[in-house]
């Protein structure tokens, strides 16, 4: 009987430091994805820079100032593949091109690609959520804005000086080629802010990968702009819409207020 009593309280202690320990590697994964959330969002607010609005002349060929666009805060960077599988991490989902990591063009320093319209909006989404900043994907209007410069008129591609200047500030075929570990020689996007920024300091909207914006049409098709390939394609009013499942693209995020960061970041902090 004594026996028994023993054996019955050993269980018992067994399953009670089962259960505390099952509950502090609960509260320790708890802290851990707290803290990759909190990094992720710290990361996030501190690429982003201010874009002060104005009304533009929106559109090849248009010369009357006829969209306006309210100030905001746009991403210097596209997402790379570092802070995208953070997020993935994060909601533990699956890496996407998980099979191709270490592979030169899916380096922590290269551009997210082959993502969905629904995949790089979920992750402005998920930092609105987090922060309870309006965080979104850009409009066709911000985006040709910021690379417009501002809006100008004759500024012609998103560059450093609206012009485009091969091997300079936009890449050539032999810098798409020679990417450390590119043995074949394919064009791929280059990695993150390899180029000049733009005078507002936006890198990366040309040469690097297509990305996705808010706007969508009556057939479920997104917009999207920018990219690598052609240098006649690199115009920067060259925005089309294209199937919102479509895998080719990157994306970056905006924040749709003018106030300063500074209160946007005590803003964020207090969720």
């Amino acid at each position: 009987m004594l026996q028994r009593i023993v054996v019955k309280l050993t269980v018992k202690r067994y399953l009670l430091l089962m259960s505390a320990m099952l509950l502090t590697a609960s509260l320790s994964a708890c802290h851990d994805k707290a803290k990759q959330t909190q990094q992720l969002v710290q990361h996030s607010l501190n690429d982003m820079t201010f874009v002060k609005g104005g009304t533009y002349a929106m559109g090849y060929g248009n010369t009357k100032p006829d969209t306006t666009v309210k100030s905001f805060y746009i991403s210097k960077y596209n997402v790379s593949y570092t802070k995208y599988d953070s997020y993935m991490a994060i909601l533990d989902k699956p890496l996407v091109n998980k099979k191709f990591k270490g592979d030169f063009f899916r380096n922590s320093v290269h551009p997210v690609d082959d993502l969905t319209w629904y995949q790089a909006n979920d992750y402005c989404q998920y930092l609105a959520k987090k922060t309870g900043l309006p965080y979104d994907l850009p409009t066709a209007a911000q985006w040709e804005y910021v690379a417009r410069n501002g809006g100008k008129l004759h500024w012609d591609f998103p560059t450093n000086n609206g012009k485009q200047e091969l091997g300079k500030n936009f890449p050539n075929q032999k810098q798409y080629a020679s990417q450390q570990g590119n043995v074949i020689g394919e064009t791929l996007p280059l990695p993150v802010g390899s180029l000049p920024c733009t005078p507002m300091g936006i890198c990366g909207l040309t040469g690097e990968v297509v990305e996705w914006l808010k706007n969508r049409n009556d057939k479920n098709q997104h917009l999207a702009s920018g990219g690598i390939g052609s240098p006649s394609m690199e115009h920067a009013y060259n925005i089309e819409y294209v199937n919102s499942d479509w895998q080719q693209a990157g994306f970056r995020c905006v924040i749709n207020s003018d106030k300063p960061m500074s209160e946007l970041k005590q803003q964020a902090l207090q969720q």
